[in-house]
């Protein structure tokens, strides 16, 4: 619900401040995200909750890319500074410094990393970032044809392969892009897992639910 501002609250002659009242935080927090999509959308901001597809048709005035420029750049600066970090991925960042990067991000704004960013903190960032698409790297529409894959994987390996790879082809251009350079860096991740201990299974549990997920939750097919 949107609320009429008072006078003393209007930014100029022309224009109204409204006050948005929410029913709970998530509510809120979704708001403004909504609200910040529109005013930066169109400057490059807006990216958190943003549509894969709408962030790279933008992004390409830069150049062509693999995946978004904020996943390159979390994914530069933990190659360089952690991928011998012991529990990457698995433990938190620093929370107000990553609500402090999102916000810039949303805002359209290009916050760079120095030697002083704390490199869980990158790493929680890259995370909110999947986390917060509005569907998993792998599309809801696929998520039947790639747990079925697993399925005949643990099997017919051979088989399993060979579907894979048949509907991995299948994923929309940017999807598929974004997933490729996701595996190959997690590839990187996981060489080192004897100092960092995040094995391939660390891995899979943590970027897992950002890859693939089903649209609605069922405990049963989680645990299949």
């Amino acid at each position: 619900m949107f609320v009429q501002g008072g006078d003393r609250d209007r930014m100029t002659a022309n224009h109204e401040s409204y006050l948005l009242m929410a029913s709970t935080q998530n509510d809120m927090e979704d708001w403004v995200k909504s609200i910040r999509r529109v005013i930066w959308g169109p400057f490059g901001g807006g990216i958190f909750g943003q549509k894969l597809e709408d962030t790279v048709r933008y992004e390409k005035r830069y150049g062509n890319r693999l995946a978004p420029m904020l996943v390159e750049q979390c994914v530069d600066f933990i190659r360089q500074r952690g991928l011998k970090e012991e529990g990457l991925f698995r433990l938190p960042g620093q929370a107000n410094l990553v609500k402090e990067l999102q916000d810039a991000f949303d805002c359209g704004e290009k916050p760079s990393f120095d030697s002083n960013t704390d490199v869980h903190t990158v790493a929680s960032l890259l995370k909110l970032y999947l986390r917060e698409l509005p569907e998993p790297v792998i599309p809801y529409a696929k998520y039947e044809d790639f747990l079925s894959c697993a399925k005949l994987l643990s099997k017919e390996e051979e088989a399993g392969v060979k579907e894979l790879a048949k509907q991995v082809k299948s994923l929309p251009v940017v999807n598929y892009n974004l997933l490729k350079y996701i595996c190959r860096f997690l590839d990187e991740v996981q060489s080192y897992s004897g100092v960092n201990k995040m094995s391939v299974q660390n891995l899979a549990t943590v970027f897992g639910p950002n890859i693939l997920r089903p649209k609605v939750e069922d405990p049963l097919t989680i645990m299949e």
